[in-house]
C-alpha cells in the first residue's frame, strides 16, 4: 500500500487513432492525462505554469481546463463533467467523460474505452451538434432574441399569428433547454423541439424579422409591433452560411420623401473634474474634444438633413451612463463619442475609430478602452445601472442589444477612418472593436473616435489649432453624410469643400 500522501503510480494506456498508436498516462483506469490525448488528436496545447490551466485549441474551437475544473468552458458554453480535473505530479488528469463529451469531439473523433485492454479506440465522428445559447433583451419598443451559435448554420424562418419559428437546416442542435418562459413585454417563451426553435409571442399579431451576425456567429430575431419594427439591416460582409429570410411583412428601408430629419448625438469625451489625457504641453483632452464636438454639431446640419445634439456644451462632468441615456432619450439615429488618444510611445500618431464589442480586437484596443472606461469610475464590465444587478451580465446583454447595429456602426467607423486618414496624413491605424463603457446602452449605431494622439507633441499642437479642429469636424461630417447617402439619399445636402489640415 502506498504511504499516505504519496503520489500514486501512473499507469499507461493507449489511444488508437487513424492507424497510429499513442501512449497516454492513466490513473485508476478512470482518469487520463489531458495533454497526451490532445496531442494525439493533433490539437494545440498551451500550459500556464503558474496555474496549471491548459488551453486546448483546434478547428477554430477552444477548451480551458485547470485543476478543480468540473464545469468546462468550451468556446462560449459550459460543459459539466463527472468530476474535477486534478493536477498530479505536474500532469493534469481528467475523468473519462471529459474525453468522451469534450476533448474527442473537438478533435473530430468518437471514442470507445476498453478497460481490459486499457485502450481508447477512436473513429472519425460526424460534425458535433450545434450548441445554442439564448438571450432575450427588451430595448423599447422591440425585443431581441439572440441565438448565440457555436458555428455558422443555415436556417429557415416562418411567422404565424402567435409565434416565430427558426428551423436549423442540415445540422443537429444541442438546445440549451426544452422550454423557458420570459418576463418580457413581447416574448412569452422560447421552445425547442427537434431542430426547430419557437418564440411564442406575448400577444397575437406581432411582427418579427431575423438576420445573421458573425464574430461570433449569432442569429438575431427582432420582435415588435408592426409600426415599431424597423427594416432588417443588410447581411454582414464576407462569406456566411447563415441566411434566414426576413418575413414578407417586414417594412421597406427605402427613403421616404419628407421624412423627419435624422438626430445625431455628439458626445465630447470627459469634462469637469475628469480631464482625460493631458498632452506634454498641458492641453487637456476634455478641452480638445469639446471644441471638436461643437464644430461637428455645427457642420453636420450643413451636409445632412439632421438635428445635432451635444451631450455637453460646457466644461461639466457627465457620467458615462448619462451620455448614452441622452442619445436614447433623443431617439438618436447615431451616437458619436469624440476623444483624443494617448500612448506610452511619444511618437504614436494618427486617428483610430472604434465600435462596441465585448472582446477587444487587440491588446492595444483593450488598453484604450480600459483608459477611457476609468472616467467617473466606470469599468468595462459595467452597463446601464440596475438592469440585472450583475454588472458583467448587464454588459453582455447590452452587447447583444447593440448587436443589431454592429454592421451600421462598423460601416460608419470605416467611413470616418478613411476621412481622418486624409486629414492626419498618416497610414490607417484601422477600425477596431473594444468594450467602451460610453457606448454601452446605445440603442442605435454608435462609434467612438480617437481623433489624434494628444500624447504626441506635434499632434497636441494640431489639436489646439482651430483649423485642424474644423478639418476633423468636416471629415467626420463628410463620412456620416456619405453613409446616409446610401441609405437616405433625400436627407443628404451638398458636402462642404474639404479644408486642408495645417
Amino acid at each position: 500500500m502506498a504511504a499516505a500522501g504519496a503520489t500514486p503510480a501512473e499507469e499507461r494506456a493507449t489511444i488508437l487513432w487513424k492507424g497510429e498508436t499513442h501512449p497516454i498516462g492513466m490513473l485508476g483506469g478512470r482518469e487520463f492525462v489531458v495533454s497526451d490525448a490532445a496531442r494525439a488528436l493533433g490539437l494545440t496545447v498551451a500550459s500556464d505554469a503558474s496555474t496549471g490551466v491548459l488551453t486546448i485549441t483546434g478547428g477554430g474551437h477552444q477548451i480551458l481546463l485547470g485543476p478543480g475544473t468540473a464545469q468546462v468552458p468550451v468556446d462560449r458554453r459550459i460543459v459539466p463533467i463527472s468530476g474535477p480535473a486534478r493536477l498530479v505530479a505536474g500532469a493534469l488528469y481528467a475523468p473519462l467523460d471529459f474525453f468522451e463529451k469534450v476533448l474527442f469531439p473537438l478533435g473530430g473523433a468518437a471514442g470507445t474505452w476498453d478497460a481490459a485492454k486499457k485502450t481508447w479506440t477512436l473513429v472519425p465522428a460526424g460534425p458535433p451538434p450545434l450548441s445554442i445559447e439564448i438571450a432575450v433583451v427588451h430595448v423599447a419598443p422591440t425585443t431581441q432574441v439572440v441565438f448565440r451559435l457555436s458555428a455558422a448554420a443555415k436556417t429557415a424562418t416562418a411567422t404565424s399569428e402567435r409565434s416565430f419559428q427558426v428551423r436549423f437546416a442540415d445540422t443537429k442542435i444541442d438546445p440549451p433547454f426544452p422550454e423557458k418562459k420570459y418576463d418580457d413585454p413581447l416574448v412569452a417563451s422560447v421552445r425547442f423541439a427537434g431542430e426547430i426553435a419557437t418564440i411564442d409571442f406575448r400577444e397575437p399579431g406581432l411582427a418579427a424579422r431575423a438576420y445573421p451576425l458573425t464574430s461570433p456567429d449569432r442569429l438575431v430575431v427582432e420582435i415588435g409591433r408592426r409600426a415599431a419594427l424597423p427594416a432588417a439591416p443588410a447581411a454582414p460582409a464576407g462569406p456566411s452560411t447563415a441566411a434566414p429570410a426576413a418575413p414578407a411583412d417586414a417594412e421597406s428601408s427605402a427613403p421616404v420623401t419628407g421624412a423627419p430629419p435624422l438626430t445625431i448625438v455628439v458626445d465630447p469625451g470627459h469634462g469637469g473634474g475628469e480631464t482625460g489625457a493631458i498632452g506634454p504641453g498641458g492641453l487637456q483632452e476634455k478641452e480638445a474634444t469639446l471644441e471638436i464636438a461643437k464644430r461637428i454639431a455645427a457642420t453636420l446640419p450643413r451636409v445632412l438633413a439632421c438635428r445635432a445634439v451635444l451631450t455637453r456644451d460646457s466644461d461639466i462632468q457627465l457620467p458615462l451612463d448619462d451620455r448614452t441615456s441622452i442619445a436614447n432619450h433623443e431617439k438618436a439615429d447615431l451616437f458619436l463619442s469624440i476623444h483624443a488618444n494617448s500612448s506610452r510611445s511619444a511618437s504614436a500618431k494618427g486617428s483610430e475609430t472604434y465600435y462596441l464589442s465585448l472582446a477587444a480586437s487587440d491588446k492595444i484596443a483593450q488598453e484604450v478602452a480600459s483608459r477611457e472606461n476609468e472616467a467617473n469610475g466606470g469599468g468595462a464590465g459595467a452597463a446601464e445601472p440596475g438592469a440585472t444587478g450583475n454588472p458583467d451580465l448587464d454588459f453582455v446583454l447590452w452587447d447583444l442589444a447593440q448587436s443589431a447595429h454592429l454592421k451600421e456602426s462598423s460601416e460608419i467607423a470605416e467611413a470616418i477612418q478613411v476621412e481622418l486618414n486624409a486629414v492626419s496624413d498618416t497610414a490607417s491605424r484601422g477600425i477596431k472593436q473594444a468594450p467602451f463603457r460610453v457606448l454601452v446602452g446605445a440603442t442605435m449605431p454608435a462609434v467612438l473616435v480617437e481623433v489624434a494622439f494628444i500624447s504626441n507633441a506635434d499632434e497636441e499642437k494640431r489639436l489646439r489649432s482651430p483649423e485642424f479642429q474644423q478639418a476633423v469636424a468636416d471629415a467626420v461630417s463628410r463620412a456620416v453624410a456619405r453613409f446616409y447617402t446610401r441609405r437616405l439619399p433625400a436627407a443628404v445636402r451638398p458636402t462642404p469643400s474639404p479644408r486642408p489640415a495645417p
